[in-house]
């Protein structure tokens, strides 16, 4: 099920969206900023969705992550995405809250406050459309009034490529992450009463549990993980619960 995504100064701490693998390569900083900018978002207003023009097997969301920080550490030139997603995984490059060089508008609205997600092409592009269509609608959860956008909102770029090659392309893919975030908005509201409101230290998260009896009955795995960022196992032979720091 898609839900709010937990957002750690600009990194994605999720370790799936809806069961799929989410990963954390962040650009390591060198020399001129050219991919990790190090710049604030000049405000959130958006998603900006891309297509990565390279259709070799090879080009997975991992294999992105790479090129990127071997783009940084030579300074070859001024590129840049905070997610890349493919069949069966995300990968993110950049912290969500930091500018990103990505949609050909200098410093415009589309580089200054949207979050720009690359759909890669090397496999089953239906399904990196409908993981991309799964990151939008998690990002809308999270983030309150996000408008979606292709690159070629803000340059004209035929971009994402592959999706306005179809007839009514864009249209349908645009449909599809507002279907799935309509339905998780549904999901949500019929099980609201199966969730605890958390407030630590000003920061507000919702845990799945019960108020039973003027008490709140919680999963450790989800309040450790998600609001005390701690790693939790299950150790079988003991029959303990294990809590460590990350």
């Amino acid at each position: 099920m898609l839900k709010r995504l937990n957002v750690k100064n600009g990194i994605i701490m999720d370790d799936d969206i809806d069961g799929i693998p989410f990963k954390r390569s962040i650009i390591k900083p060198k020399g001129l900023p050219n991919v990790r900018s190090l710049r604030p978002l000049q405000g959130l207003t958006g998603i900006t969705n891309h297509n990565t023009a390279n259709s070799a097997p090879t080009a997975t969301d991992e294999n992105h992550a790479i090129l990127f920080q071997n783009i940084e550490n030579y300074d070859q030139k001024y590129v840049s995405a905070h997610i890349f997603v493919d069949e069966d995984s995300y990968t993110q490059t950049n912290p969500i809250n930091e500018i990103c060089y990505h949609a050909g508008d200098g410093n415009g609205k589309g580089n200054t406050t949207t979050i720009a997600i690359e759909i890669c092409e090397n496999g089953d592009n239906a399904k990196a459309e409908l993981n991309a269509q799964k990151l939008n609608a998690a990002l809308m959860l999270t983030y309150k009034n996000l408008k979606i956008y292709k690159h070629q909102d803000w340059s004209g770029k035929f971009c994402p490529r592959v999706i306005l090659s179809r007839p009514n392309g864009w249209e349908n893919f645009k449909k599809g992450i507002y279907d799935l975030y309509n339905e998780a908005l549904n999901q949500k509201n019929t099980r609201k009463e199966n969730f605890v409101k958390v407030n630590y230290n000003g920061h507000k998260f919702e845990i799945e549990g019960a108020a039973k009896d003027g008490k709140n009955y919680v999963h450790i795995r989800e309040l450790c993980e998600k609001v005390f960022d701690k790693a939790v196992e299950w150790n079988p032979k003991t029959q303990e619960v294990i809590i460590t720091d990350n």
